[in-house]
């Protein structure tokens, strides 16, 4: 039962946060339509490879700052100003903090990058977007000398619509060292526009090592992607990331005239994310799966990555949860682990009658030197015992071998979030699951 009533729980907040949602103008799919379980098995299917726990699917080439993005480790973004020279119905933009502010005023990002360098700040990655940083060439440069000056072998990037990227600029940042350039390119741009901005993308292969397109995957443009695809490839563009399109919460008139509608679990699980690009629509990781497909099956030389908007949650996480791999917070939640394959902070967990059943069997497994616990010789110092709810926690690695001694015992498999708190650090749990036995742990 009380598993049962903490699933109606986490049930009840995700059904809470939908008709929140519902009221910035979209209404969500009524069903599923596209599963994260077959991630994989699109992959394979597709010559790809299924990387950072399912949210990453990888065809070929990938930047290593994409990699780097993951974790966000050694890596951090700037941005001149927000203004844009574009007003595409589905940017983001306007939901970052201040942006009508930062839309008038430009800030000084070398000499804060300058800063952060006498702080002791080590970055092996660097971004400048925007807005459109084009428009500010002066200072965009500026930027790329120092990064290139502080941080020699930093991985350093820009964000460009094509807008304002003149021949000149391109050779200046060139001669600076600029490692990669990210065109933006949405696949409804017009026919003229399109051809205009390949030619520009063409004259930038010859100038930088990468040139990479991002593109929203916009449902119902299937085949204007494909043939979009096919001429990067043939222009010589090292890569595209393909993104999961989302709805900013705001626009939703537009989005609806298209018909769109929201992803049923735009989150794999549910959190209050920073990323600030929205949710999932329906309808795009469908079609950007059949974009890998399409890549393999004409043989693209291009790198292709689905980047999924789980893909854009994990850095944050890890960078939560981080903390959770320095010893004295470890010791302090030891039933608590970071796994190989996410970043949620995870450990089993047994209700009701099962709790006193478990604690028996750990105590056996301890004698019998099938698990080992460090430091002491009681296993309890290992577990989190709620007497109230009837719910004890224990490592994830554990789990198994509880399984095999008794297989009628239900193991849930907890996810959880470090949060700080007035009194130290908090464990928020965000997702609860039945223990999937065999799973490689």
């Amino acid at each position: 039962m009380a598993y049962v009533e903490r699933k109606a729980e986490l049930a009840a907040s995700e059904n809470a946060f939908k008709r929140e949602v519902e009221k910035f103008g979209l209404p969500f799919e009524k069903e599923e339509s596209q599963f994260r379980r077959l991630r994989s098995e699109a992959a394979s299917s597709a010559g790809a490879r299924c990387e950072n726990g399912g949210a990453s699917l990888v065809r070929g080439w990938l930047s290593p700052a994409c990699v780097a993005c993951r974790k966000g480790e050694r890596s951090a973004t700037f941005f001149i100003s927000l203004q844009c020279t574009r007003s595409c119905y589905f940017c983001f933009n306007p939901n970052q903090e201040d942006y009508a502010y930062h839309c008038l005023h430009c800030r000084d990002i070398a000499e804060e990058l300058r800063r952060a360098h006498r702080e002791g700040k080590e970055f092996a990655y660097l971004a400048v977007t925007g807005g459109e940083p084009c428009l500010h060439p002066e200072e965009l440069c500026a930027f790329v000398a120092v990064a290139k000056d502080l941080y020699s072998n930093a991985h350093v990037r820009i964000y460009t619509s094509g807008d304002r990227l003149t021949d000149d600029l391109m050779d200046e940042l060139s001669c600076l060292g600029l490692d990669e350039i990210r065109f933006s390119v949405k696949p409804e741009e017009s026919p003229e526009a399109l051809e205009e901005l390949l030619g520009l993308i063409r004259r930038a292969v010859a100038c930088f090592p990468a040139v990479m397109v991002e593109m929203p995957v916009i449902p119902g443009s299937l085949e204007d992607m494909k043939a979009l695809l096919a001429s990067l490839d043939a222009i010589g563009v090292k890569g595209i990331n393909l993104l999961e399109f989302c709805f900013p919460l705001h626009n939703g008139e537009e989005f609806g005239r298209r018909g769109f509608c929201l992803r049923a679990r735009p989150y794999e699980i549910l959190y209050n994310y920073w990323y600030a690009g929205g949710l999932a629509v329906a309808g795009s990781e469908a079609e950007a799966l059949q974009l890998l497909r399409f890549a393999h099956d004409g043989q693209l030389k291009l790198g292709v990555h689905y980047c999924s908007l789980d893909n854009k949650h994990t850095g944050q996480i890890y960078q939560q949860n981080k903390i959770l791999l320095r010893e004295p917070v470890a010791q302090m939640f030891p039933w608590l682990s970071l796994e190989r394959d996410g970043y949620f902070a995870r450990c089993a967990k047994v209700f009701d009658d099962d709790v006193w059943r478990v604690r028996e069997i750990l105590y056996a497994l301890r004698e019998s030197s099938a698990i080992e616990v460090s430091g002491s010789n009681d296993v309890s110092g290992w577990c989190y015992l709620n007497e109230a709810a009837d719910m004890l926690s224990f490592p994830l690695r554990w789990a198994e071998m509880v399984h095999q001694r008794d297989g009628s015992i239900e193991i849930a498999e907890s996810f959880n979030v470090l949060e700080p708190a007035d009194d130290g650090i908090a464990v928020r749990e965000v997702e609860l699951r039945r223990f999937r036995v065999n799973c490689g742990l």
